[in-house]
């Protein structure tokens, strides 16, 4: 049972690194193969049930995969140290576009809910806000 689990999320790791190697997309492969492993769980096409195992098992050992980056930041520290106002900057900056576009997608998704949620006919009936 768990290796068709793990045989599905590395399927979907597989096409995104197909998909990514043949239409040159600026993506990273694994990020595009989680993508499409995230499709099709919001389609259906693949059940909760048939990854969750080998999920839990990944998330629980997660820590593992910081380690050799971890070793990475301890072995160039000094490099680091020399470069930490050009690393600071673009990081900062990347953070902060990561957040505000986090923020942005969070805020669509919740428009979309609650234009779902009223066109439903599903009104909220307490002292909320008025729009």
């Amino acid at each position: 049972m768990v290796v068709k689990q793990f045989f599905i999320v590395l399927s979907a790791l597989f096409l995104g690194y197909a998909l990514s190697s043949i239409l040159n997309i600026p993506i990273p492969a694994n990020v595009l193969g989680f993508l499409i492993l995230l499709t099709a769980l919001c389609l259906g096409i693949i059940k909760v049930q048939h990854v969750d195992k080998i999920c839990d098992f990944i998330i629980n050992y997660l820590a593992l995969f910081f380690v050799v980056p971890t070793v990475g930041v301890m072995v160039y520290f000094g490099l680091i140290g020399k470069q930490f106002l050009h690393i600071l900057l673009p990081l900062s900056a990347s953070i902060l576009m990561g957040f505000f576009t986090a923020a942005k997608v969070t805020e669509l998704f919740i428009r979309l809910e609650e234009k779902k949620r009223l066109s439903s006919g599903d009104h909220d009936s307490g002292g909320g806000e008025n729009e």
